[in-house]
C-alpha cells in the first residue's frame, strides 16, 4: 500500500482536534516523512487554528540525553497558549494528551531580545529579562501514533507543551545560583526526582540565548512581555490523576499543580 502524501493542514487539523478534546489523534506517517522544517510549518498552522493567544515559548531537549531520546541533535521550541496557563496550585485535567511534569525556570522578558544591532551573548540575554519565576511545564503528546514519538513529532505539537504553571517570582534573581540550586519534585509528598539547572544547556540563561539565536535566523526576536520556559531541571515526573505534584527550587520558591479527572 502506498503511503499518503503529506497534507500539512490536515495534520494540523488532527492535532487541533486532539488538543480541544484531550483525545490523542492517530495519524499515518506520510511518505516522505516530515522534516523539522515541515514540523515547524505544521506547528504554526496548529497554533493559528487552535485560537488561543500566545504567552511565550517553551524550549525542550536542552541536554544530550533528552536529544538522544527524541532522535535529534539540537533542542526544539514551541509556543505556549494562554489557555494552558495556571497559577501555582492550579488544576490540569489529566487527559490522554498529558504526560508528565517538568520543573523549569521561567523568564519574563523586559524588552525585545536581541535589540537592533545587539550582540547575542549571555550577558545581553540576562539584561533583557524582567523577572524569573519557578515554574512547571506540563508536557504531553496529542499524537498517539508510532513514528511521531520523536523530536519532529513533538515539535509540530506545540513542542509537547500541555500547560504552564507559574510559581513565585525569584527575588533578586541575578544574585541567585540558578545552575546549582537543588530542585526536588514530590507527588503527594513522596519524593520522585532531584536535579538542578545544569541539564538546561549548562545554565538556564543559555536557553534564552539559544532561542534568540534560532529566532534571529528568521529575522525574529523574543518579544517584551513573553515568557520563556527554559527546559527541565530533573527527569520528567509522570502526571497522576487525583494527586498534586510539587517542585521545590531550594530556597528560591515552590510551585505545584494538581491533576484532575479528564
Amino acid at each position: 500500500m502506498n503511503k499518503q502524501a503529506m497534507n500539512k493542514q490536515a495534520m494540523a487539523d488532527n492535532i487541533i482536534a486532539a488538543r480541544r478534546t484531550g483525545k490523542q489523534t492517530i495519524m499515518e506517517l506520510p511518505d516522505p516523512a516530515p522534516t523539522m522544517a515541515d514540523a515547524m510549518d505544521i506547528q504554526a498552522l496548529v497554533f493559528e487554528g487552535f485560537g488561543s493567544p500566545s504567552v511565550g515559548w517553551k524550549v525542550g531537549a536542552t541536554n544530550e540525553g533528552a536529544q538522544k531520546a527524541f532522535g535529534i541533535n539540537t533542542p526544539f521550541y514551541g509556543p505556549m497558549a494562554e489557555s494552558g496557563v495556571r497559577e501555582s496550585g492550579g488544576e490540569v485535567a489529566n487527559t490522554e494528551c498529558v504526560g508528565a511534569v517538568e520543573p523549569e525556570y521561567a523568564f519574563k522578558m523586559a524588552r525585545d531580545f536581541p535589540g537592533d544591532g545587539e550582540e547575542l551573548n549571555a550577558e545581553n540575554a540576562a539584561s533583557a529579562i524582567a523577572d524569573v519565576h519557578v515554574a512547571i511545564e506540563v508536557i504531553g503528546r496529542c499524537i498517539g501514533s508510532q513514528g511521531y514519538q520523536n523530536g519532529i513529532g513533538v515539535t509540530m505539537d506545540f513542542g509537547g507543551n500541555a500547560a504552564f504553571i507559574i510559581g513565585p517570582r525569584i527575588t533578586a534573581w541575578r544574585d541567585k545560583d540558578l545552575v546549582n540550586t537543588k530542585v526536588d519534585v514530590d507527588v503527594d509528598g513522596e519524593h520522585k526526582q532531584s536535579g538542578d539547572g545544569t541539564p538546561v544547556m549548562g545554565d538556564p540563561i543559555n536557553s534564552i540565548l539559544w532561542l534568540a539565536q534560532k529566532f534571529a535566523e528568521d529575522g525574529r526576536k523574543i518579544k517584551a512581555g513573553e515568557w520563556v520556559s527554559t527546559g527541565t531541571c530533573t527527569p520528567p515526573v509522570p502526571a497522576e490523576t487525583g494527586k498534586t505534584t510539587t517542585a521545590k527550587f531550594g530556597d528560591l520558591g515552590t510551585v505545584s499543580v494538581t491533576f484532575t479527572q479528564p
